[in-house]
């Protein structure tokens, strides 16, 4: 007898393959049979005549370890399907932490951190491996994969010094960073378009990815630039790769500013001859026109290291010259767009929460005064803890990048809720709606890729990417993380007014043989694990 059977699902096994009606048995947490008719009974039996059967969804691009320690129940996530996230992205991790630069790394966070006070006082985890080791001591509904991000790593070593490291500075990185990957932690992510990131050399980027090559690990980059540069970027970190032999995954990719629309076209070019090469690289991206990020993005760069100078006269003119007119060297995202382009997600001011979901254009209207004062006012009132959405993408860019072979997708979001602390904010929707919105828009509705291959893209590839060898199939021996959906009804319903949505049309949801998920409701259960390559 099974712990639990499966009956009559429509499986789409993750390969690609066309779906196949079967049953599958499940015994400690691990996929032991399929087959048409299963003879054996299960202590529990799932119904899924008329449903799909897949692999868990893998989140290859997540922020989730800043919110499963508030709530580890992974709301938004789990009811999407995904059952392993990996997270860690674009740089920004909660460790390692130095005391000694501790006020650095909370303004380096400023977007990231959401603890209050008596919270941040207990902040001290020594690696990115003792920080999930707290997320699995409280539990967890979703598995976890992680990242170490190379700003925290640097902040650690350096602070926030804009220079480059020295000879000693680096090696403590690489000693910090083999550490990190000894433990089991899954590879090197780095924000290049944030401080500290942009100040890395070239080589400094090199000897660190060889570190993670070394342990066959991945490195993950959210690119210096993502329009204007955008080809010359990528250059770079194929550059990187191919001197470090370290796995690539380009993170989120897009050309933003429609200045830059159809750069994307090149872009794969350039991953699609690196592969050719010999350059173990791929991409992935959510499914949206807008991305998320901090309104301190919106300041020349000069000025997001010490907000403090706003309160110079001078350089607070300055600032708003720039910001009005751009400057050589710095690729303002506001230049070819406007400011109805760009919304407020959250504040954390009593006083100026009244201001999120408006555009600045509209915020600006009400407080009397110009766009980029209304920007920096607010930046300057919210400490810079600001999110934005910015839409700067285009739908042709995205279409293309979607059907691509290559293409992995992502939320680049946390595990939120509608209810509690994760509930502030007019956040993104990706948080909860990017993987009902490939299967029900692009995949039901748009047709742009097959049931089957969208899943592919969510399940075995990004699994092969990760080196995770019992996950991402329906297989026999593999780990039984499943997702079962009704394929005429799966539907994003977050919006960017109402993003507190769960998406309706996924009904169990099955974390290492338990079940997450049942009739669409959360049980409570966290059976989530840490995962490292196996």
């Amino acid at each position: 007898m099974y712990d639990l059977v499966i009956k009559k699902g429509s499986i789409i096994d993750g390969s690609g393959k066309k779906s196949f009606v079967g049953d599958i048995g499940i015994a400690a947490g691990t996929i032991r049979e399929i087959a048409d008719d299963l003879q054996a009974n299960g202590k529990k039996e799932i119904n899924a005549e008329g449903y799909v059967v897949c692999p868990g969804f893998i989140d290859i691009h997540s922020h989730s370890d800043f919110t499963l320690l508030i709530n580890p129940r992974a709301e938004s996530k789990i009811r999407q399907g995904i059952t392993t996230e990996l997270v860690g992205n674009c740089g920004f991790t909660a460790a390692p932490v130095n005391q000694a630069y501790f006020t650095e790394l909370m303004h380096y966070l400023v977007n990231t951190v959401i603890l209050d006070q008596d919270e941040k006082n207990e902040w001290n985890w020594p690696t990115q491996r003792d920080f999930i080791g707290k997320i699995e001591e409280k539990g967890t509904a979703v598995n976890i994969a992680s990242l170490v991000g190379h700003g925290t790593l640097r902040v650690a070593v350096m602070g926030l010094a804009k220079r480059e490291a020295s000879r000693i500075e680096l090696n403590t990185m690489r000693k910090m960073l083999e550490k990190e990957m000894q433990s089991g932690i899954i590879g090197l992510s780095t924000g290049l378009e944030y401080i500290p990131g942009s100040y890395a050399t070239w080589n400094e980027l090199v000897e660190l990815t060889e570190v993670v090559a070394k342990y066959n690990g991945i490195y993950t980059t959210h690119l210096k630039s993502e329009g204007d540069y955008l080809i010359k970027c990528i250059s770079e970190a194929i550059e990187i790769a191919d001197k470090s032999k370290v796995s690539l995954e380009i993170s989120h990719l897009k050309a933003a500013g429609s200045l830059n629309w159809g750069k994307v076209s090149d872009a794969v070019k350039m991953i699609e001859q690196a592969r050719q090469n010999g350059v173990k690289v791929d991409f992935d991206l959510y499914p949206y026109l807008a991305f998320g990020s901090g309104l301190l993005d919106l300041l020349p760069p000069w000025a997001r290291e010490n907000l403090a100078i706003l309160q110079d006269k001078e350089l607070r003119k300055k600032v708003l010259n720039e910001m009005k007119n751009g400057k050589e060297g710095w690729e303002n995202p506001m230049l070819g767009a406007n400011w109805n382009m760009v919304k407020i997600a959250s504040l954390k001011t009593t006083k100026n929460k009244q201001y999120e979901g408006l555009a600045i254009k509209q915020i600006a209207e009400k407080m009397g005064c110009s766009p980029e004062q209304a920007v920096l006012k607010l930046l300057t009132e919210e400490q810079g803890a600001v999110k934005m959405i910015f839409w700067a993408m285009c739908e042709q860019d995205l279409n293309f990048l979607i059907k691509h072979p290559l293409a992995m997708f992502c939320t680049d979001g946390r595990a939120v809720a509608p209810y509690g602390k994760l509930a502030a904010g007019k956040i993104h929707p990706r948080y909860y709606g990017s993987y009902p919105r490939l299967l029900g828009y692009y995949v039901r509705e748009k047709g742009l890729l097959t049931l089957e291959e969208a899943i592919r893209k969510m399940t075995s590839l990004p699994a092969r990417k990760l080196n995770l060898k019992d996950r991402g199939l329906v297989k026999h021996g593999y780990q039984a993380d499943l997702t079962i959906f009704k394929e005429e009804e799966v539907t994003d319903l977050a919006s960017y007014q109402d993003p507190h949505q769960y998406p309706r049309g996924i009904e169990y949801v099955l974390v290492n043989g338990e079940v997450v998920i049942a009739e669409g409701e959360h049980t409570g259960k966290l059976p989530g694990k840490f995962l490292s390559p196996t």
